[in-house]
């Protein structure tokens, strides 16, 4: 890679021998380069092509090099504590959001966001934890004090990167939508929901799915139960059945969405499972 211009220590314009330009991301790359200098390969830590169509480039080339930087290290941290992959997106919209973060400790601006914090630490166990790693490695390495509620968007932009593409409003309507439908869960069966057991984990990975899905305004297919297992179920598991029912008067309310036979047979065996092992 041949050097060309430098945006700030940690982002430069270089060329390919095939002539081909890209924005590259590394500790220290751009500094005290001179047009024609050699980029090492091992430097490079994220590359994204120089075109015209690609809109992440404006926000990559105008971010301060100590969020490049920190969004580095949080990226191979999360990365290999929950073993997910950021792509380019993904990283992109992180370190938007870390300059945009230490922008506002600098000015003292918290964003207030304990509503969502308590549904957030009981969905995302995993993704909380790193998270707090992560506030923990900002405040150290840019000697800044950053409020709890970072902890939660944070959190959130390591959700998303286990999904699609997903934006972080969209995990927000998802972590609402799982809320309440385990808040059902709970007060009608009277129960409280084991949060460490594996039912559990199914049941929020199979809500997660379904509820992505209709978010999304996916096209849903059936499974093509027979018809007949839906009643079934619905006779065994009568009082499980009334729950399920409440859960799609809630989806239907809060998404417009209807949920199919096969959503509901679905739905009765995960709560029965998660309310009764």
């Amino acid at each position: 890679m041949i050097f060309e211009k430098s945006y700030n220590n940690s982002a430069a314009l270089v060329k390919d021998e095939a002539g081909v330009e890209w924005i590259v991301i590394g500790k220290g790359i751009g500094f005290g380069k001179k047009a024609g200098d050699v980029i090492e390969e091992e430097k490079i830590e994220r590359r994204f092509k120089n075109t015209d169509q690609d809109t992440t480039l404006k926000t990559v080339t105008s971010l301060s090099s100590l969020a490049l930087s920190l969004t580095n290290k949080m990226v191979e941290l999360s990365q290999r504590e929950l073993g997910i992959k950021f792509d380019n997106y993904a990283y992109t919209s992180l370190a938007d959001h870390v300059d945009f973060m230490l922008t506002r400790s600098k000015e003292n601006l918290v964003l207030d966001n304990q509503m969502m914090q308590w549904e957030v630490i009981k969905l995302y166990p995993k993704e909380v934890a790193v998270a707090k790693e992560l506030v923990t490695m900002v405040e150290k390495e840019a000697k800044v004090t950053l409020p709890d509620s970072e902890v939660v968007f944070l959190t959130y932009h390591l959700v998303n990167v286990g999904f699609d593409k997903e934006t972080v409003q969209e995990t927000m309507e998802l972590s609402k939508l799982l809320d309440g439908i385990l808040r059902i869960v709970s007060l009608e069966t009277g129960k409280k929901l084991d949060r460490t057991s594996f039912n559990y984990s199914r049941f929020v990975t199979h809500l997660r799915a379904l509820l992505i899905q209709i978010i999304k305004k996916q096209e849903r297919k059936n499974d093509g139960l027979d018809p007949i297992l839906g009643q079934l179920m619905k006779q065994k598991y009568p009082e499980t059945s009334k729950v399920v029912t409440k859960i799609a008067y809630f989806i239907k309310e809060k998404t417009g969405y209807q949920l199919s036979e096969d959503d509901e047979v679905y739905l009765i065996l995960h709560v029965w499972r998660v309310s009764n092992r």
